[in-house]
């Protein structure tokens, strides 16, 4: 199983050691170089800048810079080059996350996630699954933009549509109301008029 670790940043692995043709756990491993190489996105391998510290009872850590961590699949190997090697043979994988060049872009080391949504799929959004100043955010915006951003795509038996019709140019055009689209020249709709000299006139609208 791969260990995961941010993209970019040095870190330090700890990985065990087991006596060669033994089972007991290696505690008096010396390293040099060679013995302990890093493998980058499934590249050339090439020897690590640090080697391992024992920690005690056959337990070893390894610092790999920032550098060496600028990957989204890493393996770090760890072979005895000795004729008579004294330790088994070790490997370690890492997976990275927190970049958009990492295994996984999502930064689990933030608390509070930055998330740009850019489709819903079919499902039941309640409003305990957000925060009331997300919620309030959401209903503000709604409210606030302007609807020029959606116009060139949108039918007028739309909610489009009715906010147009209160809120751009309309005028009275030969039994019409003309609405207007935001640049006040080009026709949205025409809404004919049907009169009934019945009724009385409407003299204003307020707004």
């Amino acid at each position: 199983m791969a260990e995961l670790r941010k993209y970019g940043v040095s870190t330090s692995m700890l990985f065990p050691l087991i006596e060669r043709d033994v089972v007991d756990f290696e505690a008096g491993a010396t390293f040099a170089a060679g013995d302990v190489q890093i493998i980058k996105d499934e590249g050339a391998a090439a020897n690590t800048t640090n080697l391992p510290i024992h920690e005690g009872n056959g337990i070893y850590s390894l610092t790999l810079t920032a550098s060496e961590m600028q990957a989204a699949r890493i393996v770090v190997t760890i072979i005895d080059q000795t004729a008579s090697k004294v330790w088994e043979d070790q490997a370690v994988l890492i997976e990275t996350y927190g970049a958009a060049s990492a295994q996984h872009a999502f930064d689990l080391d933030k608390a509070t996630q930055d998330v740009t949504v850019s489709s819903i799929t079919a499902g039941v959004v309640t409003a305990a699954a957000f925060a009331t100043d997300a919620l309030e955010a959401i209903a503000d915006k709604v409210l606030d933009r302007p609807i020029a951003n959606v116009e060139p795509a949108a039918a007028f038996r739309t909610l489009y549509g009715a906010v147009a019709s209160l809120v751009n140019r309309r005028r009275i055009n030969a039994g019409n109301v003309e609405v207007f689209k935001t640049d006040d020249a080009t026709n949205l709709a025409n809404l004919s008029i049907t009169e009934d000299s019945g009724q009385d006139p409407i003299s204003e609208l307020d707004p």
